[in-house]
């Protein structure tokens, strides 16, 4: 594996999916939310859950309003499913966790070369981001993160890539942007200049007009080699 990036002054990371395993936890609290309001009512699920999960995330990747159209038709009351609904509110961050070598990348990262800095380019809401971080113990070993609602722009935006440079006291061209996301994360990063590494864990085709990834990475152990670590 080439080393791409050893010199590079600046890393920047994607926080959701890059860092944290968010996808999984999303599944997860779906599926809790579900069973919880069928349970109320003593409705059984099909056995096929998991795509009623993947039909949820497809109706909305984030919120719960869209419930009662997937669980009323199988006999689940208003009540149970508001029950559901309420839970999935509260228990935002239920099992969400960092991938399991996600500190070591970062500290692989910083230690891998003199004065290079680290920073977290994120989308969210500022106080569900801001939480989400200190749970996961991120503030220790990154040293500064950039909140698209904080900011007040999000990726792609080219602004919020300006601000991480800015932050981090670098140029595009002695910098590298980590992310999972095709569209918000590569091609908004490549479009200011900054080289990229694509986490591509779900092994998609690029499908993008935009130019392809500088390279791509199917975890972050082969993010870490083409860090040259």
């Amino acid at each position: 594996m080439t080393s791409c990036f050893a010199q590079s002054n600046l890393v920047l990371f994607d926080l959701d999916d890059t860092l944290c395993d968010y996808a999984s936890a999303r599944a997860r609290r779906i599926e809790y939310a579900f069973r919880l309001a069928a349970d109320v009512d003593d409705v059984p699920l099909p056995d096929d859950v998991p795509s009623l999960v993947a039909e949820s995330i497809r109706r909305h990747p984030h919120g719960a309003e869209h419930f009662g159209e997937i669980l009323l038709p199988l006999g689940i009351s208003e009540q149970a499913v508001a029950l559901g609904k309420q839970w999935f509110i509260d228990h935002r961050f239920y099992t969400l966790q960092l991938f399991p070598d996600a500190i070591m990348t970062i500290e692989a990262a910083r230690r891998a070369k003199t004065n290079r800095r680290i920073g977290v380019v994120t989308n969210g809401p500022t106080d569900v981001q801001r939480q989400k971080i200190a749970l996961l113990g991120l503030e220790p070993y990154v040293d500064f993160f950039v909140i698209s609602d904080e900011f007040g722009y999000w990726k792609p935006d080219p602004e919020i890539f300006d601000e991480a440079l800015r932050l981090g006291d670098a140029s595009a061209a002695e910098s590298v942007f980590i992310g999972d996301s095709a569209e918000h994360d590569i091609a908004g990063a490549q479009a200011v200049g900054i080289p990229t590494i694509w986490v591509n864990r779900t092994h998609q085709s690029w499908t993008l007009e935009t130019p392809a990834p500088t390279c791509v990475a199917q975890n972050l152990a082969e993010v870490r080699g083409f860090l040259g670590l």
